[in-house]
C-alpha cells in the first residue's frame, strides 16, 4: 500500500463510529426533513439537465456529509449525470462520476469541473459560428423522423429544427472540452419541456411526451445563453473542487483511475430503461433507432433483466478500486415483484462485509407528473466495508 493510501485510510471512520453513524442516519433521514425535502433544494446545478431516473440531491448530500470527510476520493462508478460525485466536490471532496450513456456524461463533467463563465462563453460563441457554418443533408432530416412519442420533428418549428439538426451535427462533430460541454448540456435542458424556455412545442421536461400547441420559432443560442447565465447567477461555495468525469463501461475503472476512499451509488432500479424516457436527448448525443435496440445492451439496466449475475462483477471492480478498509455505499431500489435486493447483497458478501442495510418506503414519493414511476415500492442503503 503506498505511503499516500496508507495516509488518507487512518482518516476513515472507526468500526464503532460508523455504526453508530449508520444507526443514526437510520432513524432520522435526514433528507426527508425541511430543508432538504423540498423539491428545489440544492445547488442550481444540480438541475442542469432534467433526467428522469436522477438520485435526489438531498440524498447525495446527506450520505457524502455524514459518511466521507472532507478531502477524499468519492466516486459513483455508476455516476448518471454526476448527483453523487457533484456533492461531494461541494463539500471539499474529489468527486469522481462514470457513466456509460454520452447524455449522462455530457451534463455531469461540467458539474464536476465547472468552467469559469468567460471560458463558457467563449465555447457559446464558438457553438454559435459553428452552427453557422454546418451543413446538414436529409440525412439529418431522416435522423429527425426517428421518435419513440411522436418523431424529433414533430416537436419543433421548422426553422428551429434546422438549427437543432445543426447543433447536433456540431456536437457530434467536435471532440469537447469542459466549456463545450456545458454548453450542450444547457442545450440538453432546452431541448423540450412545458415552460417559454424549452425550444419545442409543449412537452414535458423530463420526459419527452408528445408534444402540443402551436410551433414557434425560436433561437437554439439565444435560449442556450440565457440558461448558462442563469446557472452561474449562483455561486459555488468555498469547499468546492474540480473532479473527475469518465465515460465508460464501469468494468473499464479499475485501469483508469486510482484508489478511492469511498464508493456511494445507485444501481438501475428494477424495470427502468434510462434510455427510453430520456430518448429525445440521447437522439441529440448521436443514437438512432438501432443503438435503442443494440448498443442500449451494453447498458447495466438492460443486462441486469437477462441475470443479476453481472453485479459480481461490478462488486469485484469495486473492491479493486476501494483503499483497504473503504467504505460502499448502494442506494437500491427493492419491490416484492423481484428479488434484486436479496440477490446483491448475497453477492456483496463475496468481496465485502455487510455493515447494515437500511429500508425507507417509496410508495409516496414524488411523481413530477409521470404516472409511471416502476416497480419499485422501497428505497434501500446498503453499507458496505
Amino acid at each position: 500500500m503506498s505511503v499516500a493510501v496508507a495516509a488518507r485510510s487512518t482518516t476513515l471512520q472507526s468500526a464503532r463510529k460508523l455504526k453508530a453513524t449508520i444507526e443514526k442516519f437510520a432513524a432520522d433521514l435526514p433528507y426527508k426533513r425541511e430543508p432538504y425535502s423540498s423539491r428545489s433544494w440544492g445547488h442550481s446545478l444540480h438541475s442542469l439537465c432534467c433526467y428522469q431516473g436522477k438520485l435526489k440531491p438531498a440524498v447525495a448530500y446527506t450520505l457524502v456529509s455524514l459518511f466521507t470527510q472532507e478531502g477524499m476520493l468519492v466516486l459513483d462508478p455508476l455516476g448518471g449525470v454526476g448527483t453523487v460525485a457533484f456533492e461531494a466536490c461541494l463539500q471539499g471532496r474529489r468527486g469522481i462520476t462514470n457513466d456509460l450513456s454520452p447524455l449522462a456524461y455530457a451534463v455531469a463533467t461540467p458539474k464536476v469541473r465547472l468552467p469559469k463563465l468567460p471560458d463558457a462563453l467563449t465555447a457559446l460563441d464558438t457553438f454559435q459560428a459553428g452552427l453557422r457554418q454546418e451543413n446538414i443533408s436529409e440525412i439529418d432530416f431522416e435522423s429527425a423522423r426517428f421518435g419513440l412519442n411522436g418523431s424529433v420533428s414533430d416537436f419543433y418549428h421548422q426553422d428551429t429544427l434546422i438549427e437543432v439538426l445543426k447543433a447536433r451535427r456540431y456536437f457530434l462533430s467536435i471532440k469537447p472540452s469542459d466549456a463545450d460541454l456545458l454548453v450542450k448540456a444547457a442545450m440538453l435542458h432546452v431541448l423540450h419541456g412545458n415552460r417559454p424556455y424549452a425550444l419545442s412545442r409543449t412537452s414535458h421536461p423530463i420526459t419527452p411526451f408528445h408534444p402540443s400547441g402551436k410551433a414557434i420559432r425560436k433561437s437554439v443560442v439565444e435560449h442556450v445563453r440565457r440558461r448558462i447565465l442563469r446557472l452561474y447567477k449562483s455561486e459555488l461555495p468555498k469547499t468546492y473542487c474540480h473532479g473527475h468525469s469518465h465515460h465508460a463501461d464501469f468494468r473499464d475503472l479499475p485501469d483508469r483511475h486510482e484508489l478511492v476512499d469511498g464508493i456511494i451509488t445507485s444501481p438501475p432500479f428494477w424495470g427502468m430503461r434510462f434510455d427510453r424516457p430520456n430518448w429525445l436527448r440521447m437522439w441529440f448525443c448521436g443514437w438512432n433507432a438501432e443503438d435503442f435496440h443494440v448498443a442500449s445492451r451494453a447498458f447495466l439496466e438492460r443486462q441486469q433483466t437477462v441475470s443479476l449475475e453481472v453485479y459480481r462483477k461490478f462488486f469485484e471492480v469495486c473492491r479493486k478500486l476501494l483503499i483497504p478498509g473503504g467504505l460502499m455505499i448502494l442506494h437500491l431500489g427493492g419491490s416484492d415483484k423481484h428479488d434484486m435486493l436479496a440477490t446483491l447483497i448475497a453477492q456483496a458478501r463475496d468481496q465485502f462485509e455487510v455493515l447494515s442495510v437500511v429500508a425507507e418506503d417509496s410508495t409516496k414519493h414524488e411523481r413530477h407528473g409521470i404516472k409511471d414511476k416502476g416497480l419499485t415500492t422501497t428505497h434501500n442503503f446498503i453499507f458496505l466495508r
